[in-house]
């Protein structure tokens, strides 16, 4: 089957991908699955008890560390939902063209052959070369040491992060220590590397440099505003960024 990349490429597969579709009976509904490709391979016969042995026999590593869920496409909000969902988790987007929703058994087929597809292009050997050799590039350089933990760091460590570097960035700034602020600022930039460019970290900084009342609330909000990206909390999100708005016309009114 075509397996297209709308985000990411064979080259650098992630090992994590949307896989969606469109109805052949209405080409306006999206149906979606997720692919995972475990980096660990498992070795089936040590969960399965001894009588079930036989029931399993013909199921091999790969069948487990190469699957999707749900096993057919189901029916998303739309072909935008994708797009902020993948980026928010950084997965690879893979369009498998038209299918029938109706007919479940083909349905199931298509994906398990996009899996397969998508297996193939991702070389776990040659990910691995290369992230061994991005470390040692890292290691070579005193500068660098934080970007190493960085890598390995989930998404909320590294929010609780920029929280106290924001922290540290405005007390230099109200208290005129001007080298601890550029400091600050810069631990606040390479922290910014690791993080997906939704999360607006420039525009944190900024509020947080401003010194009066409104660059403070600003900085809370724009702060909430990425744990709430963090646990995809659209709606929670929206009314944010309302508040975001309301607060920076207020302030150009002044």
């Amino acid at each position: 089957m075509d397996l297209n990349f709308d985000l990411g490429s064979q080259e650098e597969c992630k090992g994590h991908a949307i896989l969606y579709f469109r109805d052949s009976n209405n080409q306006n509904e999206v149906w979606a699955t997720y692919i995972v490709l475990l980096p660990i391979t498992v070795e089936v016969s040590k969960y399965v008890p001894p009588f079930l042995m036989n029931q399993i026999s013909d199921i091999g590593a790969n069948d487990l560390s190469a699957f999707a869920f749900p096993p057919a496409p189901e029916k998303v909000e739309s072909r935008e939902y994708i797009d902020v969902i993948a980026n928010i988790r950084t997965d690879d987007i893979l369009y498998g063209g038209l299918f029938d929703s109706i007919d479940i058994q083909s349905s199931m087929i298509l994906v398990n052959e996009a899996v397969q597809k998508y297996a193939e292009y991702y070389d776990q050997e040659v990910l691995l070369e290369n992230s061994m050799e991005r470390i040692d590039d890292v290691n070579n350089s005193t500068l660098d040491v934080n970007s190493v933990l960085y890598e390995f760091m989930s998404t909320n460590d590294k929010l609780s992060e920029l929280t106290k570097m924001i922290g540290r960035l405005r007390f230099a700034i109200e208290g005129n220590e001007n080298a601890l602020a550029q400091e600050a600022e810069t631990d606040i930039e390479n922290l910014s590397k690791h993080l997906p460019s939704e999360y607006e970290i420039a525009k944190i900084t900024n509020a947080a440099k401003s010194s009066d009342v409104f660059g403070s609330k600003l900085t809370d909000l724009w702060l909430k505003r990425c744990f709430h990206l963090t646990q995809q909390e659209f709606v929670e999100i929206v009314q944010i960024d309302e508040e975001i708005k309301r607060l920076e016309s207020n302030k150009n009114s002044i």
